[in-house]
């Protein structure tokens, strides 16, 4: 049996050889701006990009692979990585991208929770938004990318073990109690969190990022608004009655200054 270093070795290379596929309405968005390329501009690009997660971390990843080495200061958004690689080489690079869609096309079930991932994804961005903008935090972009992009790993392993990732949440399903982080262990021999900061790492990704992300960071201000924007984005998929919410926004409430019925009425507002 490989031991958790080898598993996470085997894991981060694999992973990091997936042609990473895009949802089927970002592919579709990139080729009607490609055809209107004198009316797109980095602002027009980064609101379509920042609408999929995996499109963001395509960006991301290729930015950093193609200009990281020879920049003083590390591209941390989507929008700077626009504005320094311009338009022309961002529809110059992004062509024939694969779908995510038709990359599960056999695996209806895995599909399914690929996209129910995208949607709490986009949830968790929302919300880590509006705690930044409440707190009039200066990396609002920064936060909202980082919990858009908090679970990759896990889309990832949707795209490329399907089976996997049916088992680990079938699991879930039937033990509530069970804990994501075990189940992960069982199947894969490592924990989805360091695999996801391993492969960011082999990406050269930003540190701030990283930072953003990493399992146990949740001290500082940053780290805690994502890491509670994505644990009310999980808990609000059995919806606004889950047992959990109360804590939630008993912790939400203090990071933000509000009472716990007030961090709930800002959470509901910015879904």
């Amino acid at each position: 049996m490989a031991s958790p270093d080898e598993s996470l070795q085997a894991w981060t290379a694999r992973l990091a050889s997936v042609a990473v596929p895009v949802l089927r309405t970002t592919r579709d968005q990139i080729e009607h701006w490609r055809e209107r390329s004198d009316d797109a501009d980095a602002h027009v690009l980064a609101d379509l990009v920042l609408r999929d997660p995996l499109m963001c971390l395509r960006v991301l990843v290729n930015v950093s692979q193609k200009l990281g080495e020879r920049l003083a200061t590390p591209v941390e958004t989507v929008t700077a990585a626009l504005v320094l690689t311009g338009i022309e080489p961002f529809f110059r690079d992004f062509q024939e991208l694969p779908v995510l869609e038709d990359r599960l096309a056999g695996e209806p079930l895995a599909l399914a929770g690929a996209l129910a991932l995208v949607e709490r994804s986009h949830r968790a961005a929302r919300l880590a938004a509006a705690f930044a903008i409440h707190r009039q935090d200066e990396d609002v972009e920064l936060l909202h990318q980082a919990a858009l992009l908090h679970d990759f790993g896990h889309l990832l392993l949707w795209c490329e073990a399907p089976p996997l990732a049916l088992e680990m949440a079938s699991r879930q399903r039937q033990d509530p109690n069970l804990r994501s982080a075990a189940v992960q262990r069982d199947l894969l021999g490592v924990e989805v969190e360091p695999l996801a900061l391993a492969l960011m790492e082999r990406w050269g990704l930003p540190p701030a990022l990283r930072e953003l992300t990493q399992p146990g960071a949740s001290v500082t201000v940053g780290p805690r608004t994502v890491r509670l924007a994505v644990q009310l984005a999980r808990h609000l998929d059995s919806g606004w009655h889950n047992a959990a919410l109360p804590d939630d926004f008993a912790e939400i409430g203090h990071l933000l200054n509000l009472p716990a019925n007030a961090a709930a009425t800002l959470a509901r507002q910015a879904l």
